[in-house]
């Protein structure tokens, strides 16, 4: 079986989903006979093989504002790509793109000529909620932007809903799409390396180095600095907590708040902005060496780097919204209202004086409740179902 990842969310800094279509290419590799293709976007089209894996580069147009992020402007190009790699599945990662899931629909319709051929669609994304209601209601105002939301949620069923394979992240985010008035959606959650990720590597003299004093809280975010990911929430958050016990937030990732962020931080506010880390070991050691885990966002739809700092023995602490609510069980972190910093302030001291237990119980939920072959046997084995079908 020859299977394809076509999304526009994969660059150098993207974050998730990128670590998704990696772990999926390293399980075909090292778990089967498969072959894997990806196809993104780039500054050139181009072609890499490997073994069982191709990367097929389509020229894309950066997207005005979410820059590194391209967007297929060719769908003729990434037709081409799809019917040139000749896969027996293509898995679409961002289905609210035109032009990703219509070349997808037309591969289907001319691979099904002479072969069995399936389409399966990711909603990796709460696209209605965390992206166009959230962006209308900036522009046009809260009433208009639920219009414009729920006009987002039809508009994802009725694609989501021309797939032979519907999957999504998180039970919440199934209940989501079905919410939407979509039938059967089939979850695959992702993973987490327990030995990349992992208490093991923490490293005080990184603490050091990140300026955090004895007897500080150093506490992270990963993950895309955008309006989504209420960073404002996060960095007020961190003020009011050390005004009361000296604290740090480092901020990892890329996005069109970097600059701000980087302006507060030369202000004088208690936070780090680094580069995102494409060394997974980096990261892990930085996550490693913190003492709280910190996200504001209340449309994750799984969390990914939430499971990645439990991995690493962090506790977290968070909002009650979204798949939140099931990636931080009782025990392991805390979560409060959305958009509240005092809040988030002090569940955040509670945290660091709690660290090691709490700690230890999140590394327990990670390792144990996420593994990425487990993931990827249940994938494979749905893609062999609809292709039967």
């Amino acid at each position: 079986m020859t299977v394809c990842d076509l999304t526009h969310a994969y660059h150098a800094t993207s974050g998730g989903i990128r670590t998704y279509i990696d772990a999926k290419r390293r399980y075909v590799l090292d778990h089967t006979d498969h072959a894997h293709v990806a196809v993104v976007p780039g500054e050139r089209d181009g072609i890499q093989r490997e073994e069982r894996a191709t990367t097929i580069t389509v020229e894309a147009p950066l997207i005005r504002g979410a820059a590194p992020y391209r967007w297929f402007s060719r769908p003729g190009r990434v037709l081409a790509a799809l019917v040139e790699a000749a896969p027996d599945v293509v898995e679409v990662g961002t289905f609210y793109m035109p032009t990703e899931w219509g070349p997808a629909l037309a591969w289907r319709r001319r691979a099904r000529r002479s072969r069995p051929a399936a389409l399966a669609m990711q909603a990796h994304t709460d696209f209605a909620a965390s992206y166009a209601e959230v962006y209308a209601g900036k522009l046009l105002g809260p009433t208009l932007g639920r219009g414009v939301g729920r006009a987002a949620a039809v508009y994802a069923r009725t694609v989501l809903g021309r797939a032979d394979l519907c999957l999504a992240p998180s039970p919440f985010q199934a209940a989501r799409v079905t919410g939407h008035g979509l039938g059967d959606v089939h979850v695959v959650t992702p993973g987490v390396d327990p030995e990349v990720f992992s208490p093991a590597h923490a490293d005080a003299a990184l603490r050091d180095r990140l300026g955090v004093p004895e007897g500080g809280v150093l506490a992270v975010y990963t993950g895309r600095l955008d309006s989504e990911k209420r960073t404002p929430t996060l960095v007020e958050a961190v003020r009011r907590a050390d005004a009361e016990r000296a604290a740090r937030l480092v901020f990892v990732g890329e996005g069109p708040h970097r600059a701000g962020l980087e302006a507060r931080e030369a202000a004088g506010d208690p936070i780090r902005v680094l580069p995102f880390l494409t060394d997974r070991a980096a990261l892990a050691r930085l996550l490693a060496s913190a003492d709280v885990y910190l996200t504001a966002g209340p449309h994750e739809t799984f969390g990914l780097s939430v499971i990645e700092a439990q991995a690493c023995g962090l506790p977290v602490v968070g909002v009650a919204a979204g798949a939140l609510i099931e990636r931080v069980p009782p025990g392991t972190g805390f979560l409060g209202p959305v958009d509240d910093a005092e809040a988030m302030a002090q569940n955040l001291l509670r945290a660091a004086d709690d660290r090691a237990r709490l700690g230890a119980a999140a590394r327990q939920h990670a390792v144990e409740a996420f593994s990425w072959q487990a993931s990827f046997d249940r994938l494979f084995s749905l893609y062999e179902t609809a292709l039967a079908t």
